[in-house]
């Protein structure tokens, strides 16, 4: 897909489906002819949907899944049954798609990367579409799509000069994955996110499970390795194992099971799923002497979150590498997490959208040491050194950085 970010990126974001359903409709409508379950949320969403593609997989179904953004490359955002699309299959699809942008069909780098992972599933025979939502949901490009069943896993303030400054606003822009007047909606939304959800289905024959009032799930066991729990919905299951690390895994694993449930998939294939599911830096271990996690948390709930979770791990020091966008508010991540740290070793992502690591320094020294170092490979050697045998490396704050540490970890950067 490089040829077609090239000339595409420039154009960054650009909300609306219009583009986009002129495009489906070139490629032959692939959107109509799949069995699609939307997946959005503010945090949480790429988890609950590799819980979910799992499950089907386990269920027999011919799964496909779309994620965004990548760490690596491209493939990772397509799969079929767990299996990133190959080079050269991708390589064709980027074909098709810089044939319809010669055509002067307009489009963004997400809508053209979108639009291929439907058009590759549809000619994979793929029996369900498990989509990871870009941001928000009404006008998100995968929203082209007629949902069998919506997932809104939370909603905190996040885009704001996109999707609204309130979580009522930013909710009711989640909600608009909601299409299908027939279907089922499930969430772990509450309060005033809840109420905009209730909301958008008024009046209409769509049913609604929350997590807390139509299913449930009870916290057995979190560590390193992965989070147990009981779940009782329409069935009782003891003792699930998600393969995922943190508690709040449960509560994705939950909202996967759910959807499990209303496509009739039996309780082995469950179980199954929730343990050979795969979503990389999700409170990942990488690495031992010293310990090093990385996690995908990039905004304010999430960075929160990831911190309540950080006594799962066994450390005598934290260590942490970071860096953040600039149109996030960084400031209140790093009051969350510098606290915990003994150090914070800071870097800049490249290409103008990262701050930069003397200003995320400056501000994580309001609380704890810290530097800015040159680049990531840098910082990873930096924070191991810090850490000691018997330290964690926490490695966290932007996606777009996750990809650099994984080459750093593994002995791969350039």
């Amino acid at each position: 897909m490089l040829s077609l970010e090239k000339k595409l990126a420039r154009f960054g974001i650009r909300p609306g489906l219009g583009r986009m359903e002129k495009i489906c409709a070139a490629l032959g409508s692939p959107e109509k002819k799949l069995r699609a379950i939307l997946v959005t949320g503010t945090n949480g969403k790429g988890s609950t949907a590799s819980f979910l593609a799992s499950i089907l997989k386990e269920a027999g179904y011919r799964t496909g899944a779309y994620y965004s953004p990548h760490l690596r490359r491209y493939n990772e955002r397509m799969k079929i049954n767990g299996r990133e699309i190959s080079d050269k299959k991708l390589g064709e699809y980027e074909k098709i798609m810089l044939g319809l942008l010669d055509k002067g069909y307009e489009m963004t780098l997400f809508e053209a990367v979108t639009a291929a992972a439907y058009r590759y599933f549809a000619d994979s025979g793929c029996d369900y579409a498990v989509v990871e939502i870009g941001m928000g949901g009404s006008f998100d490009a995968t929203n082209v799509a007629k949902e069998d069943i919506a997932i809104i896993t939370n909603v905190a303030i996040e885009h704001s000069e996109y999707l609204g400054d309130t979580v009522a606003k930013i909710a009711a822009d989640k909600a608009g994955i909601i299409k299908n007047e027939n279907g089922v909606v499930i969430t772990a939304c509450s309060g005033e996110a809840l109420e905009a959800i209730k909301a958008r289905i008024a009046g209409k024959n769509t049913r609604l499970r929350a997590l807390g009032q139509g299913f449930f799930a009870r916290l057995k066991k979190a560590d390193g390795h992965g989070t147990v729990f009981d779940y009782v919905g329409e069935n009782y299951y003891l003792n699930l194992r998600a393969s995922l690390a943190g508690r709040y895994q449960a509560r994705n694993a939950a909202l996967a099971v759910a959807a499990a449930e209303e496509l009739g998939v039996e309780e082995n294939d469950v179980r199954k799923g929730l343990e050979n599911a795969t979503n990389a830096c999700r409170l990942e271990t990488l690495g031992k002497s010293p310990l090093i996690v990385a996690d995908a948390a990039h905004n304010p709930a999430g960075i929160a979150e990831l911190a309540a979770n950080l006594d799962i791990f066994k450390y005598e020091k934290l260590v942490c590498v970071f860096t953040a966008m600039k149109d996030k508010d960084w400031k209140q991540m790093l009051s969350v997490l510098a606290p915990r740290c003994s150090l914070m070793v800071m870097n800049e992502i490249k290409g103008g959208r990262g701050e930069s690591a003397q200003a995320l320094a400056k501000e994580a020294g309001n609380y704890t040491k810290a530097l800015a170092a040159g680049s990531v490979a840098e910082s990873i050697a930096i924070a191991k050194k810090a850490a000691g045998r018997k330290g964690m490396v926490l490695v966290c704050g932007s996606i777009y950085m996750l990809g650099q540490a994984l080459d750093a970890i593994k002995g791969k950067a350039k």
